[in-house]
């Protein structure tokens, strides 16, 4: 893996936002009753006992669950240890380098790219002729970082893409859409993530089938700036979009366990790109669904037995 649990334990440590854990302090306080400094013990004693962050702990609703409905839930600790199981390191260059990710999967990507590894200045000029904006990514780039949108000429209308993350899950041979996770903007900043973003899960049929949350909690009826209704909201292709990820897979079952960030364009579903270490926390919100069970429940119920293999 690039980065042990401990390492990453550490480093969580040291990035702690202590006004955003005061927020979610101040939160489960108010719809709990306990005393602020009860929970903050709690959260540092999931911190060192399990990995879990106090934005994960928030998320879980770990302030209301008994330690065996804790263990569902998937923490960096655990997280880690699933994936060295699952995934073969030796293979996961094909996911973390994007330009082999891109030749891989080509067929799913409907869109042009070049590899600047190889082209000359000449193909560099055929490839930005006739397009109005390319992006240009690190090829080891990971969570929107080293992103870079690069206008060849100015336009006033682009056809917006909605990206969202869905999950598949590899057992003796046969790939499966084990979650999905949509996340927006609430206002109108240029990236997600950096945010108070919106998030929720999307069904088969293109409909919302969870309830839209915010990162602290709070439920949406309504985007809060546009007013639209989110039980009008109907994604066209989701269902192409699940048979992409699921047929994908099957291209590099050496890696069990992927993350795909999926875009809906004019052309239907594309891929953007594979993950060997997605992130758990948004398909673990306990608002989004009310469940008292966590991600690695989802994955034990697909490995069956094999699932006590794994030592977490």
């Amino acid at each position: 893996m690039a980065m042990s649990a401990g390492r990453w334990l550490l480093n969580k440590f040291k990035d702690i936002n202590h006004d955003r854990m005061k927020k979610h302090i101040d939160i489960i306080h108010e719809n709990t009753g306990k005393s602020r400094f009860y929970i903050r013990m709690s959260m540092m004693w999931n911190f060192l006992t399990r990995g879990t962050g106090y934005t994960d702990y928030f998320r879980c609703n770990f302030i209301e669950l008994s330690n065996k409905e804790k263990d569902t839930f998937a923490t960096a600790k655990k997280f880690y240890k699933l994936l060295a199981y699952l995934n073969s390191e030796e293979y996961l260059v094909v996911l973390n380098d994007k330009l082999i990710f891109n030749e891989l999967f080509k067929k799913y990507l409907k869109r042009d790219f070049i590899n600047l590894r190889v082209s000359t200045a000449e193909d560099l000029r055929a490839f930005l002729k006739g397009k109005t904006t390319v992006f240009a990514k690190e090829t080891h780039g990971e969570g929107g970082h080293g992103i870079s949108k690069l206008k060849v000429a100015d336009i006033k209308d682009v056809d917006a893409l909605y990206p969202f993350r869905v999950i598949t899950l590899m057992k003796d041979g046969k790939s499966t859409m084990i979650a999905n996770a949509l996340r927006i903007n609430q206002d109108d900043a240029e990236v997600i993530g950096c945010t108070n973003d919106l998030y929720f899960s999307i069904g088969a049929d293109g409909r919302i089938d969870s309830n839209v949350v915010d990162d602290y909690g709070n439920i949406y009826d309504t985007h809060p700036m546009t007013g639209m209704k989110f039980s009008d909201v109907l994604i066209h292709g989701v269902k192409e979009a699940f048979d992409m990820c699921v047929e994908a897979h099957q291209r590099i079952p050496q890696i069990r366990y992927i993350g795909w960030d999926v875009a809906f364009s004019v052309d239907g579903p594309v891929l953007v790109e594979g993950n060997e270490y997605p992130g758990y926390g948004l398909v673990q919100h306990f608002k989004l669904k009310e469940k008292r069970t966590g991600h690695l429940k989802e994955v034990a119920d697909i490995l069956g037995d094999e699932y006590n293999n794994i030592k977490l």
